[in-house]
Order: structure tokens, then C-alpha cells, then sequence
């Protein structure tokens, strides 16, 4: 456990970027909704899109896990 205090400021900053990226998500998809489909409140493209990209990232980012 001692070995994993002296790793403990990579483990926030990780945590800080999920966390980072997480509240990115949603407006992200906000921004394709309105570049997509201005003045609707539904638009399954701008989800489907968003939902593509999100995969593209999480594949580049753990590429063991795909």
C-alpha cells in the first residue's frame, strides 16, 4: 500500500479527467443538436453522432478493452 501513496497525485489527476470528460458529454451533444437540427428538441442523428463519437474515443483511449 505504501508503493501506492507515492502514485497518488497520477490517480487524481486520472480521476480529474474522467471526471472532466464526463461533464463534456452532454454538451457536446447540445452543440451537435443545434448544428444538426436547429429548433427541434429531438433529433436521433445529433444522438446517433454523439453516441459514434463517444465510442471512437473510448476505443482510442483503451484500445484492450475493445
Amino acid at each position: 500500500m505504501a508503493a501506492s501513496g507515492g502514485l497518488s497525485h497520477m490517480f487524481v489527476t486520472l480521476f480529474l479527467y474522467c471526471f472532466a470528460e464526463s461533464m463534456v458529454v452532454p454538451s457536446i451533444t447540445d452543440v451537435t443538436m443545434a448544428a444538426l437540427c436547429p429548433g427541434k428538441d429531438k433529433c436521433s442523428l445529433a444522438i446517433y453522432l454523439s453516441g459514434a463519437q463517444q465510442v471512437v474515443c473510448i476505443a482510442t483511449y483503451f484500445p484492450e478493452n475493445v
